[in-house]
């Protein structure tokens, strides 16, 4: 997780196409929403989400001038949206295609940006002079996010590979080989 995060913060916005940087955490966390069970895929989010927060502060205000405040909450119920998202839908996903993990990123990323402007937007109306989402509307952020959300997704199929590639590596309970129901017969003189 603290690689995918370091990659997101040092690398990504390198590939920033009219503003919109692609985010890998939205792929780890689909990732392991797919395969993951339901509470190690909650946990992992609400760490994912803890991480967010403190990497991107908020300004609050000081005596003199705004400083930058850490408010932990918004990311943390944000990711955890995200990977309920995931969670609901994969039973109905062939889980073992990169396109999946693909559109499972773009779902992730996409309600957890709803989430969080919500959250922040609520937020926002009592308390903040700024919102925590930066200038603008929320309609606007709302748009933009959408934007960045698909661009996440389309930018995930090759890292979405890789990590398919390793699927075994992981551990997980779901990655393992398939049998059909009648390879585990045993008989007893065979």
């Amino acid at each position: 997780m603290a690689l995918v995060l370091s990659l997101d913060a040092a690398l990504m916005p390198a590939f920033a196409i009219g503003g919109h940087v692609p985010q890998l955490w939205p792929l780890l966390l689909a990732f392991v929403s797919l395969y993951a069970s339901r509470s190690a895929a909650i946990w992992a989010a609400m760490i994912l989400g803890f991480w967010l927060d403190a990497m991107h502060p908020a300004l609050g205000v000081g005596i003199d001038a705004p400083r930058a405040v850490v408010v932990f909450g918004p990311h943390v119920l944000a990711c955890a949206a995200g990977a309920w998202c995931v969670l609901e839908t994969r039973a109905w996903l062939y889980r073992r295609n990169v396109l999946t993990v693909a559109f499972s990123t773009f779902n992730c990323a996409l309600l957890a940006s709803l989430a969080f402007i919500a959250i922040a937007g609520i937020r926002s109306a009592y308390a903040d002079l700024f919102p925590l989402w930066g200038g603008g509307s929320g309609a606007a952020a709302v748009g933009s996010d959408i934007l960045d959300a698909l661009f996440s997704a389309l930018f995930a199929i090759l890292p979405a590979w890789g990590l398919q590639a390793t699927l075994t590596v992981w551990g997980f309970a779901t990655a393992g080989p398939r049998f059909a129901g009648g390879s585990r017969v045993h008989r007893g003189n065979d």
